[in-house]
C-alpha cells in the first residue's frame, strides 16, 4: 500500500494533466496563476475545518504540549485540516503541519451533554507561530486564521528539522521585510503578516476563481513557486482567498527583482513537474488517508499531500527562496516519522 501511495503522486508529475485541467493564466504585476481543475473522478467528499467553525461542527483545544492540539469532530461530515493553515489563541498560535480528513467516526468518542450525540476527538500535530509566549490570553480554545504560511515559513513547516526551523524563517521573514521590533513582540507570524495585508487584498483582488477551481498553480517573476490544490472545488473556493494571500507576499518579496519571459505557462509548469527529482516518504495519516511527503535532490523543493481513495484532498508543492540559509550540515533527507509530529 505505501509503494501504492508514492507511486499515485509520482504519477501526477510524470503525467499532469491526467489529473488536472489547467485554465487561462492570469496576471497581475510580477505574479501569474494558473487555476487549476481536478478530473471529476478525483473528487472527495468533505467540508473545510473553516466551514465546520463556521457551522460551529469543530472545536480545536490547548494541550500541555506545544506540538499537538486537540480537535473535536462533533459533525457527521468528513472534514479536513490543510497543511498550512494557523489557528489563534490558547498559550501560543500554532500552524497544522500535515493535512489530516476526519472521518464521520472517529478515534475517541466523548459523551456529549445532549442526549443522542457523540464527539470524536483527535490529537494533531501542530508547530508554534508565535516564540515568546506561553501563556493563555483567552481561554484553551483556538480560532482558526485568515492567515496561511507563506512558502519559505511552509517549505520549514515540512521538514523534520523541527521547531526551530519555522522560528528561523519568521525571523528571517521580519528582517527582510523590514517589519519594526515593536511589531509583534511575540514573534507573532499572524501579527507580523498584517503589516503587508493591505498589499496583499491589493493583488489578490486581480485575480478571479474559474468555474469548478480547485487550485493554483504560481509564478513569480516568471519563475514557477508551487501549487496547491484541493480535492473539492466548494473547499478551494472557501480557502482560495487565503492561499492567495499567502502566494502573493512572494510578489513583494521579489517585487524589484528581474523577470523572465516565459512565452507558455501551460508548457513551462508541466516540464518542470516532469523534470523535477524527488524523494518521496509515506506514513498513515492522522486520521482517514496516507500523508506523502517529498523532497528534491537539490533541496529546493518540498510538498505533502494526502492520498484518501483515488484522491489527494490536498496537495501542496513549494520551492524555497531566499530566506533563513541553513548549514550545509542541516541539508539532509528527511522522512518524518510518527514520533515527530509532537516533537517540539
Amino acid at each position: 500500500m505505501k509503494n501504492e501511495n508514492v507511486q499515485f503522486v509520482k504519477s501526477l508529475f510524470e503525467n499532469p494533466l491526467n489529473f488536472l485541467k489547467l485554465d487561462t493564466p492570469q496576471v497581475y504585476k510580477n505574479m501569474t496563476v494558473i487555476p487549476i481543475i481536478l478530473q471529476d473522478d478525483k473528487f472527495i467528499d468533505f467540508i473545510s475545518i473553516k466551514k465546520a467553525e463556521e457551522l460551529e461542527l469543530i472545536e480545536i483545544l490547548e494541550t500541555d504540549t506545544v506540538g499537538q492540539l486537540e480537535v473535536i469532530n462533533k459533525s457527521d461530515k468528513q472534514i479536513l485540516i490543510p497543511f498550512g493553515m494557523t489557528v489563534h489563541g490558547g498559550k501560543q498560535d500554532r500552524t497544522i503541519w500535515e493535512p489530516i480528513l476526519l472521518p464521520v467516526g472517529g478515534k475517541q468518542s466523548i459523551v456529549s451533554q445532549n442526549p443522542g450525540t457523540v464527539k470524536q476527538k483527535y490529537t494533531v500535530p501542530a508547530k508554534c507561530v508565535e516564540q515568546s509566549r506561553w501563556r493563555y490570553t483567552k481561554g484553551r480554545g483556538f480560532k482558526t486564521s485568515n492567515t496561511r504560511l507563506h512558502p519559505n515559513v511552509a517549505y520549514a513547516a515540512i521538514s523534520a528539522a523541527g521547531q526551530g526551523a519555522v522560528w528561523n524563517e519568521i525571523q528571517s521573514h521580519r528582517a527582510e521585510m523590514n517589519y519594526d521590533l515593536s511589531i509583534a513582540p511575540t514573534q507573532n507570524y499572524l501579527e507580523m503578516t498584517k503589516q503587508s495585508e493591505k498589499q496583499t487584498e491589493n493583488i489578490i483582488k486581480h485575480f478571479k476563481n474559474v468555474e469548478n477551481q480547485c487550485g493554483i498553480a504560481v509564478f513569480i517573476n516568471g519563475e514557477f513557486i508551487g501549487m496547491e490544490f484541493y480535492a473539492n472545488p466548494a473547499v478551494w473556493k472557501t480557502m482560495s482567498e487565503d492561499i492567495l494571500k499567502a502566494f502573493s507576499i512572494e510578489s513583494l518579496r521579489f517585487k524589484d527583482k528581474p523577470q523572465d519571459k516565459v512565452v507558455e505557462y501551460h508548457e513551462e509548469l508541466i516540464k518542470i513537474l516532469n523534470k523535477i527529482k524527488f524523494n518521496f516518504s509515506t506514513r498513515e495519516g492522522v486520521a482517514l488517508g496516507n500523508v506523502v511527503e517529498f523532497n528534491s535532490d537539490d533541496m529546493k523543493w518540498r510538498g505533502i499531500t494526502l492520498v484518501h481513495g483515488r484522491g489527494m484532498a490536498q496537495f501542496y508543492l513549494v520551492s524555497k527562496r531566499g530566506g533563513y540559509q541553513e548549514s550545509p550540515r542541516s541539508n539532509i533527507q528527511f522522512q518524518t516519522v510518527i514520533n515527530q509530529r509532537y516533537e517540539v
